[in-house]
C-alpha cells in the first residue's frame, strides 16, 4: 500500500475543519440528549411514565433512521456547508419547540420532528471525513470528532443541571428554560455553517495545488479494491449488527444515567458532574483510541464496556455505579473512532456514503431500542437493574461480532499485502 500523504497535510487539514465540526456535532448531541436531564424534573410536571420517556427518548432514532440514506445523498448532491446548515436551523427550531409541549403526544412529535432534522447530520460529516482522509489517516481525525461526544456530555451535563435550577423564572419550568437555551445555539451555528465549512478539498482555498493533488494520489492509492455479490453486503450487515448493539449500550448509558445516579442518591445537581466524570474519562479513552490504528482491540474494549453495566446491575450502590459508568464509558468511547475507521475503510464514492447510512440505520434502531427496553423493564421490574443486564449482554455479543470481523480484516489485510508484493 502506497504511504500516505506527509503529516503536515493532514494536520493542516485537521486544525482547519475539525474544531467547527465539533463545535457543531457537540451542539447536534446535547440537543439529541439534553432530555436525559429534562426528565428529571419534566416527567413528573407532564405525567410521563418510564416507559414513555424511554419510547420518547428513542423514538428520535425511528425518524433518523429512516431519513438517512435519502440525507446522505443529498449532502453529496447539495454539499456539505448549505445542507448541514440548514439542518441545523431546523433542529434547533424544532428543540426550542419543545419547550412548549403539554403531553406526551406534542412531546413524541416533537422528538420525531428532530429525528428527522438530525438524520443527515451525523452520516453526513461520516461521508464528508471520507474527502478528506484516505483510510489510513482516518482514524485520527475520526476520533478527534468523536471527542465531541463525550465532551459534550461531560461539558452540557452540568450546564443542563444548573439551568434546570431556573424553575419558575418568568413563570416558565427549568426544564423548558433547558430546551430554550440548549436549541437556540443550533440556529446561529447552522446560518454560520454556509460561510465556514469547506465542500471538498478541490474547493478549499487554503490548500495549495500541490497539497491538492498529493491528497488526490493519497485518496487514489488506498480506494478499496471492488467486490463482488455477498463479499460486499457481508460487511455491511456485520458493521450494522456491531453498530446496532453499541448504540444500544451507548444510548441507555446517556439517557439513564442521571435517572440511575438519582435513583440511587444523588442529587440533580451532583448528577451533573458525576456525568462529567463519567463522559471525561470517556473522553481521555477516545483520545488514547485515536493513537492506534489496531482494529483488533475492538473487542476487548466491547468487553470492557460490557463488565461496566454488569457491576452496575450486580451491586446497585452509588460508589460501584459511579466506578461501573466510567468503565463503560471507557469501552464505549474508545471503541467508536476505531470501528468507523474500519467500516469507512470498505467502500468509497456514492457507495461509501449509501454504506455508512445503512450502518447508522440499524444502529439508530438500536439507539430506539436500547433506552426503550430500559424504561419498560423498570417499569416491569421496578428496578433498573434488568435493562442494566440486557445492556451487558448486547456488548457481549457485539465483542463476539467485532472479534470475527478484525480477524477477518486483518486476513484479508495480509492476503492484500502479498499480492501487492512484486513477482
Amino acid at each position: 500500500m502506497t504511504n500516505p500523504a506527509p503529516n503536515p497535510l493532514y494536520s493542516k487539514i485537521i486544525r482547519r475543519i475539525v474544531p467547527y465540526i465539533m463545535l457543531i456535532y457537540m451542539v447536534a448531541f446535547l440537543d439529541r440528549v439534553n432530555i436525559s436531564f429534562a426528565a428529571l424534573t419534566m416527567n413528573r410536571d407532564l405525567h410521563i411514565s418510564e416507559t414513555i420517556y424511554g419510547f420518547s427518548a428513542g423514538v428520535f432514532f425511528l425518524s433518523y433512521c429512516l431519513f438517512q440514506v435519502p440525507a446522505n445523498l443529498l449532502l453529496a448532491r447539495l454539499g456539505a456547508r448549505r445542507w448541514l446548515g440548514t439542518l441545523m436551523v431546523l433542529w434547533g427550531i424544532d428543540v426550542m419547540a419543545t419547550a412548549f409541549v403539554v403531553g406526551a403526544p406534542s412531546y413524541i412529535s416533537a422528538r420525531l420532528l428532530l429525528g428527522i432534522a438530525e438524520s443527515g447530520f451525523y452520516p453526513g460529516i461520516i461521508f464528508y471525513f471520507t474527502f478528506w482522509m484516505p483510510p489510513s489517516a482516518r482514524t485520527r481525525i475520526l476520533a478527534l470528532f468523536l471527542l465531541s461526544l463525550p465532551l459534550c456530555n461531560a461539558i452540557g451535563s452540568p450546564i443542563s443541571a444548573h439551568i434546570l435550577l431556573m424553575d419558575r423564572t418568568l413563570g416558565m419550568h427549568g426544564w423548558q428554560w433547558l430546551f430554550l437555551m440548549e436549541g437556540a445555539p443550533a440556529i446561529f451555528l447552522g446560518v454560520a455553517t454556509w460561510f465556514i465549512l469547506t465542500d471538498t478539498p478541490q474547493s478549499a482555498t487554503w490548500l495549495s495545488a500541490s497539497e491538492k493533488n498529493q491528497l488526490a494520489a493519497d485518496m487514489h492509492a488506498q480506494l478499496p479494491k471492488a467486490a463482488a455479490g455477498t463479499r460486499r453486503i457481508l460487511p455491511v450487515l456485520r458493521d450494522s449488527a456491531v453498530y446496532f448493539l453499541w448504540s444500544s449500550g451507548n444510548y441507555g448509558l446517556i439517557f439513564f444515567l442521571p435517572k440511575i445516579l438519582a435513583a440511587r442518591g444523588a442529587s440533580p445537581l451532583a448528577t451533573g458532574w458525576w456525568a462529567t466524570l463519567t463522559f471525561g474519562v470517556g473522553a481521555l479513552s477516545m483520545y488514547l483510541a485515536s493513537r492506534t490504528r489496531g482494529f483488533r482491540s475492538l473487542p476487548l474494549l466491547f468487553l470492557v464496556a460490557c463488565l461496566g453495566f454488569a457491576a452496575i446491575a450486580f451491586v446497585p450502590s452509588l460508589p460501584i455505579t459511579l466506578v461501573g459508568f466510567c468503565v463503560a464509558a471507557c469501552g464505549l468511547m474508545a471503541s467508536v473512532p476505531i470501528f468507523w475507521s474500519l467500516s469507512t475503510s470498505r467502500f468509497s464514492g456514492k457507495a461509501g456514503g449509501a454504506a455508512i447510512a445503512i450502518v447508522n440505520s440499524v444502529g439508530a434502531v438500536g439507539a430506539f431500542c436500547g433506552p426503550y427496553a430500559m424504561g419498560w423493564l423498570r417499569d416491569s421490574t421496578h428496578a433498573y437493574t434488568a435493562g442494566l443486564w440486557a445492556i451487558a449482554a448486547c456488548l457481549a455479543i457485539g465483542a463476539l461480532l467485532v472479534s470475527i470481523d478484525a480477524r477477518t480484516s486483518h486476513r484479508n489485510q495480509q492476503q492484500g499485502e502479498l499480492a501487492d508484493e512484486p513477482a
